[in-house]
């Protein structure tokens, strides 16, 4: 009778999910709203259009007619979600065919990682696995993600692999598992560079379940040197994650004589300090935070004599060049440590409260195409005043939208308490203790990388692992 009852769910569960996505494109606002409603969409979708065009990463090349910039080789980014659209685009071009075909791909994707997030749930002795399957995709931010073309869905696949990994090595140990954390960590990079982040975490997350686990079992103290040795067993996740990196590595160097991952630190670290001057400090539009960031920043240029190739009008394209990105980098942190406490804490706030509390409405009124696009775009422009301008923006809502917000924002705000109850019963379970260091490594990374640029579709890889601290508060304590 249990098998037919969970056939049944699983059932029901599929076909709700494909109604759901049936519905959600039937009521998009046009054939190509996968691509306008995408953020940075041209960033990946331009590769893979030159990929195929082409045989290689160009963000414009010769061949077409200029749009954004002079030919340049796509080096601000990593390859591996352009491949992935570059398969419908080799098959259908850029016709509807392949924005439907972008749309199953990733709503399969998100499907699977449901199905993997169930796995997470027998390293804490709970069995809710159509819970967790259900919550992780119906979620609103990241149902509506994988309607757009951006990379966050693919992204969440290698988050969930490399922590579901890391829990297996917890409990069984074993070099393959190492191995495995490895290629997936390799993986996550070359879908974003933010992926970079958590490779350098894993070993940081290993050796500190090491030592706890080695002072809260005495009897390991017998074993000291092997416990000792295993500890460099975190090379290995680092050294298979580089290797999977290399390829992308060596193309870089081809391409530019020089050896790197990516050139986006610049723009990166350039967007977080314009953010932070916008949302720390009072009384300043988007505008105005700009101006200031690029003073700052020519200041330190012609203090330290950085070549003239890179003044420019254009400082997010000079930024992202390999050849100014470093120097752009160095010349904004500057600007960031000279900034107050108050201004850092402001933005903090801010920035880390909406990518843990937002609801993602935004995005899906944008894919259905409902007004009020132009309210979130003046929002961020302009003077930020705290809650006062949140409140604002809530009032000037048409309906639509306002009950779009309140359900996607309720989800997420319930879904954290919830997640915090299950963060509490978790704490208070030492046995499970070596989970919670894994689970608070991978956010804490995350969350400080994201810094002052907060947003919900930025949590959409996250959501997975918020999503099981949400069913660990329904678990017993009998049962974690």
């Amino acid at each position: 009778m249990t098998n037919i009852f969970n056939n049944r769910s699983e059932i029901i569960l599929l076909v709700a999910f494909i109604l759901v996505n049936i519905l959600m494109y039937a009521f998009s606002y046009g054939d190509d709203a996968a691509l306008r409603a995408g953020a940075d969409s041209g960033q990946y979708l331009r590769p893979a259009r030159s990929l195929v065009d082409y045989g290689t990463f160009t963000m414009n090349p010769p061949g077409w007619t200029p749009e954004m910039s002079a030919s340049q080789p796509f080096t601000f980014g990593t390859p591996l979600y352009s491949i992935l659209l570059a398969l419908p685009y080799l098959l259908f071009a850029q016709t509807i065919k392949f924005y439907i075909t972008v749309i199953i791909i990733q709503c399969c994707l998100l499907y699977f990682i449901g199905w993997l997030s169930r796995h997470f749930l027998p390293f804490f002795n709970s069995r809710r696995s159509i819970l967790i399957h259900a919550l992780v995709i119906f979620n609103p931010n990241s149902i509506t993600t994988a309607h757009l073309i951006q990379s966050e869905t693919l992204f969440t696949l290698f988050v969930v692999t490399s922590l579901l990994f890391l829990f297996k090595y917890i409990k069984y140990g074993g070099i393959t598992n190492l191995i495995f954390i490895g290629i997936s960590a390799g993986l996550l990079t070359l879908t974003r560079p933010a992926g970079l982040y958590l490779v350098y975490m894993i070993p940081v997350i290993i050796i500190t379940i090491k030592f706890f686990q080695f002072f809260q079992n005495k009897s390991i103290k017998k074993n000291y040197r092997q416990i000792f040795f295993s500890n460099f067993h975190f090379l290995i996740p680092v050294i298979v994650a580089f290797l999977v990196m290399s390829p992308w590595y060596a193309r870089n160097y081809i391409n530019t004589n020089e050896l790197y991952l990516t050139s986006e630190s610049g723009a990166y670290i350039k967007d977080n300090y314009t953010t932070l001057i916008h949302r720390g400090r009072t009384g300043l539009t988007q505008q105005e935070a700009f101006n200031i960031s690029d003073r700052e920043q020519l200041k330190y240029f012609k203090d330290n004599g950085v070549d003239d190739f890179c003044y420019s009008d254009n400082s997010i394209e000079l930024a992202r060049d390999q050849r100014c990105s470093q120097y752009v980098f160095d010349a904004v942190l500057n600007g960031i440590l000279h900034e107050s406490f108050k201004t850092h804490a402001r933005a903090l706030f801010h920035s880390w409260g909406v990518l843990y509390f937002s609801g993602g409405a935004s995005n899906f009124r944008n894919y259905i195409g409902l007004e009020g696009s132009s309210l979130l775009v003046d929002f961020q422009k302009n003077e930020f005043h705290g809650f006062d301008s949140i409140i604002k923006l809530i009032k000037k809502m048409e309906i639509g939208y306002l009950i779009i917000f309140l359900i996607f924002t309720s989800f997420a705000l319930i879904s954290r308490a919830l997640g915090l109850v299950g963060f509490y019963r978790l704490l208070r379970n030492s046995e499970k203790f070596p989970y919670l260091i894994a689970i608070i490594g991978v956010l804490a990374i995350f969350t400080a990388m994201y810094l002052y640029l907060g947003q919900s579709r930025f949590r959409v890889p996250l959501e997975p692992i918020l999503t099981l601290m949400t069913i660990l508060a329904f678990t017993s304590k009998k049962q974690g």
